[in-house]
């Protein structure tokens, strides 16, 4: 066995070297595809040269948790693992609040102060169009977007009666079974659907169990099921005229007993409600191409409970309280004219975020300010506009915004740092994208930008202990970034595509241990890039490969940290595969490798993790021969697939953030990815 291993491991490598790199600007995977347009037009071009992820890829995939998906795609996204749902996603040494999250451009935020409950964690598979991920300050209608922003489009509803029916099963008692109607003539039209997932606990490559990651399980919870998670979701499209829309989305989700090892509590129940209503109209005139008016009301209600575990301390005997909810709404008109494709708007948001420690036995309050009723009130305007000048595009931005946050309650332990618990700022975004075609499939293309974000609720406010709380005077963070690229297409065949990028960060928001577990200011740069090929070999082969590779330093250190490593940014990422799509049948073998982590930060909490190599394969067969790459009509399509083939013991991502739950505030575990998982899936669509 692991002669063979040495030996594909080989014949990856061969390969890799020969493609010079991974995925083209326009990449179709059999089994889903990484969308970039590769055209200079200029409704097509993105300033931020954005991947999109078709949602008919993610039928492939075995899981429910999009962060997954993500980092299995994109060779230069990341993962953290926190259990088996509910995952962090990482984009080029930025993640958490330092990417912006979206469903239909409606921002979402957990609530959950360890981020147990991570935006994405709470939208389902079924529910998506595609996914869009920007990477860079190069998309202005999305505030607080430092290095990237990932939104989630929802499918819509069509005419007729259509409706799809998936069902998966694999490894670990592992099950998920959903499916949606859609329907309407051209007046009005409805999509309507359910999904039912779970899993039991997950053996690493070791044998290890989930729960086993945290020694303080007791034996219910060593013995009880990872998830269960229950998803509604609806939209109804109204078109009262021929230039007119009227759309009205709305989501449910549910999840009981979550294990999340890698913290001091348990999700013992979690509830989400996604709300949005959109009018848009076109050809207005002269001064509107398109005018859209939209409002929304996201909603995430999370109760952590130590009630599966056994101390230390009272853990055991404590759960809270968290609810976090966002209104927004956005006014948007586009122009198309002969100077430029100009899209102008205005947007507001208010959050409220509010938690309370109680005693899970006699109900009582224990701190009612552990999140003290946070308000946070954002006032943009953005300005967009696209231009081809013969073989040149150039795309830019502004944007600016007001942005208001106070804490309601009292501020218990953070008065040693501030008398002061509310803070209004302005702060500026801007970003000029250009792309050179020196042929249709040759072209260079780079950009410079200015991104912010605010503190986060954790990072200003919350009030776990004098040991650990947030900093009210916390500045926002600024990512000033260049980045710079190069593409072509040779014989046809061969596409390849690199970029690099280097971030200055300035008061990029750090923890400290010093005068207490919080958060501090601090000036650092990340610097990465990566590459990406394909290569058609003819009669359905085809070779793709990939690399990524990112570094982040300290400018200027928090106190009582020497250490230069920046936290969270991942090491070198190798992807390599051999797809087949042929008369129905399609197939994808991969290898997948991580250099070991050895650039940590120490002294913030993270560890040396060793590196790690994964074989995976995934195939189908759809029974209507027409389909191929994946321009899915009506059938049945069946998948099987084994992730991790050879049972490798590994972890992906390190350990860097404080837990909330724990009232010494202490470090995030590590948890190991999953063994060998074999899983199956059937779609039907009609």
């Amino acid at each position: 066995m692991k002669k063979t291993a040495c030996f594909i491991s080989m014949l990856f490598i061969a390969q890799f070297v020969f493609m010079g790199g991974a995925f083209a600007q326009k990449t179709v995977f059999d089994l889903g595809e990484v969308l970039v347009s590769d055209a200079p037009d200029s409704e097509q071009l993105d300033i931020s040269e954005k991947a999109r992820i078709d949602q008919k890829s993610l039928k492939s995939h075995k899981v429910v948790d999009l962060a997954e998906i993500i980092s299995d795609e994109l060779v230069e996204a990341s993962m953290i693992r926190k259990s088996g749902y509910g995952n962090e996603v990482g984009l080029r040494g930025f993640t958490k609040s330092n990417l912006r999250f979206s469903q239909d451009k409606t921002l979402i935020e957990g609530s959950c102060g360890s981020r147990k409950d991570p935006p994405l964690s709470h939208i389902n598979l079924l529910t998506i169009d595609k996914l869009e991920v920007n990477e860079g300050p190069y998309d202005v209608s999305t505030p607080g977007a430092l290095g990237g922003d990932i939104n989630v489009i929802t499918k819509d509803p069509e005419e007729g009666f259509h409706g799809d029916l998936l069902s998966k099963f694999g490894s670990f008692d592992y099950l998920s079974q959903g499916g949606f109607l859609s329907g309407g003539n051209k007046l009005i039209q409805g999509i309507f659907g359910y999904n039912y997932s779970r899993s039991g606990q997950y053996h690493d490559g070791a044998g290890n169990r989930l729960t086993s990651f945290n020694p303080n399980y007791n034996q219910k919870g060593q013995d009880m099921a990872a998830f269960e998670k229950h998803d509604f979701w609806g939209k109804i499209k109204v078109e009262p005229a021929e230039n007119q829309e009227v759309v009205l989305t709305a989501s449910y989700g549910r999840g009981n007993d979550i294990l999340t090892p890698r913290v001091a509590m348990d999700t013992e129940i979690e509830r989400n409600y996604f709300n949005k209503l959109e009018y848009s109209i076109k050809d207005l005139g002269r001064f509107s191409d398109r005018l859209s008016l939209s409002g929304y009301y996201n909603r995430i209600e999370h109760y952590p409970s130590g009630k599966f575990r056994k101390g230390p301390g009272q853990v055991p005997n404590r759960k809270i309280e968290a609810i976090s909810y966002i209104t927004g709404a956005r006014i948007e008109n586009e122009i198309k004219s002969d100077i430029a494709l100009v899209t102008g708007g205005i947007d507001a948001y208010y959050r409220n975020w509010y938690g309370e420690l109680m005693s899970r036995v006699t109900e009582q309050v224990l701190n009612k300010s552990l999140f003290p009723d946070v308000n946070e009130l954002d006032f943009g305007a953005y300005l967009k506009a696209e231009k081809d000048i013969g073989k040149l595009s150039v795309t830019g931005g502004l944007r600016a915004d007001i942005f208001h946050t106070k804490a309601d309650r009292t501020l218990v332990f953070s008065r040693a740092m501030t008398d002061e618990n509310g803070q209004t700022e302005f702060f500026p975004s801007a970003n000029l994208f250009l792309k050179y075609f020196f042929t249709k499939a040759t072209a260079m293309f780079g950009g410079v930008g200015l991104s912010t974000r605010t503190p986060s609720g954790v990072e200003r406010y919350i009030q776990e202990s004098a040991g650990f709380y947030g900093n009210p005077d916390l500045k926002p963070a600024h990512n000033f970034e260049t980045d710079i690229g190069f593409e072509t297409e040779l014989f046809k065949r061969l596409k390849i595509k690199t970029k690099g990028f280097y971030s200055y960060l300035k008061d990029f928001i750090y923890q400290t241990a010093v005068p207490a577990r919080t958060y501090t200011n601090i000036d650092a740069y990340l610097i990465g890039g990566d590459v990406k090929s394909t290569l058609d070999l003819g009669k359905g082969f085809e070779l793709e490969g990939g690399l990524a590779y990112q570094y982040g330093a300290k400018y200027k250190r928090p106190a009582g940290n020497n250490d230069k490593d920046l936290a969270e940014v991942a090491p070198l990422k190798i992807k390599a595969g051999v797809n087949y799509d042929h008369k129905g049948f399609f197939s994808t073998f991969e290898w997948v490798h991580s250099n070991a982590q050895k650039r940590v930060d120490v002294a913030a909490g993270e560890v040396h993790i060793k590196g790690w190599d994964v074989f995976n394969v995934r195939a189908g067969y759809a029974f209507d021969k027409s389909i191929r790459h994946f321009e899915f009509l009506n059938g049945a399509v069946v998948y099987l697939g084994i992730d991790n083939i050879l049972d490798r013991n590994y972890a992906m991502a390190n350990s860097y953030e404080y837990d909330p739950t724990d009232p010494a505030g202490a470090n995030v575990r590590i948890v190991n990815e999953p063994g060998r998982f074999m899983y199956a899936s059937l779609s039907y669509r009609f």
